[in-house]
């Protein structure tokens, strides 16, 4: 009987030692899980703010931008204050040297109106990511679909610049704008009259131009 009584008391000192134990450990997982919401709203919330100001950097003007999605593709079409559509805004992605260079495409009657490089952060600095730049980029501003060069001897055929030892980032940024001009053609637009599903991407020799 002794030995039971003492295994009682034995069971509630543990118990008493372990109940609060456990109470703080769903205490600290409640709190964690309050955190972890409320962190992760403020991300989306910084997140959803950053991609407005990049919107608006692409059409200033605009009083709006609607997402919307077309063939599970997702993309923005900007409106004036009076709800007019000035353009339209296309998220793409191509393969350059170290990784995907991704760009916000703007396009308006049927022209490149502005881009916007995303992500380009693998690419060669001093090389690779001059092509991030607008002062390369504005090449582009004005051009339309048959503008846009597949590949690297396209660049000089179209008397546009290339950059220097960064052949594959030139055609990365050229492909996103290609692809934009793809899905602007699923709107129901006119590009150019070229059927751009014959289209294929030319690959580009990985040792031409220093494999850049």
């Amino acid at each position: 009987m002794e030995k039971q009584g003492s295994g009682g008391i034995n069971m509630k000192r543990y118990f008493k030692i372990v109940y609060p134990i456990v109470l703080i450990a769903v205490a600290m997982g409640f709190l964690l899980s309050i955190t972890y919401q409320s962190l992760e709203k403020r991300l989306l919330q910084a997140a959803e703010m950053e991609e407005n100001l990049t919107l608006k950097s692409l059409f200033p003007y605009a009083g709006t931008f609607e997402k919307k999605e077309i063939e599970n593709t997702l993309y923005y079409e900007a409106k004036d204050s009076e709800g007019k559509t000035i353009g339209y805004i296309f998220k793409t992605s191509n393969k350059g040297y170290g990784g995907p260079v991704e760009a916000m495409v703007a396009i308006t009657n049927g022209f490149v109106a502005t881009i916007k490089i995303l992500s380009a952060a693998k690419e060669t600095p001093g090389l690779g990511t001059k092509a991030t730049k607008e002062e390369w980029l504005s090449q582009f501003f004005g051009k339309t679909y048959k503008d846009i060069p597949q590949t690297k001897p396209e660049f000089k055929e179209k008397r546009l610049d290339a950059v220097s030892g960064a052949t594959l980032t030139s055609l990365a940024v050229a492909r996103d704008i290609s692809d934009a001009f793809k899905i602007y053609k699923k709107l129901g637009y006119i590009v150019e009259e070229v059927d751009l599903d014959s289209q294929t991407h030319a690959t580009e020799n990985t040792n031409s131009g220093g494999g850049k």
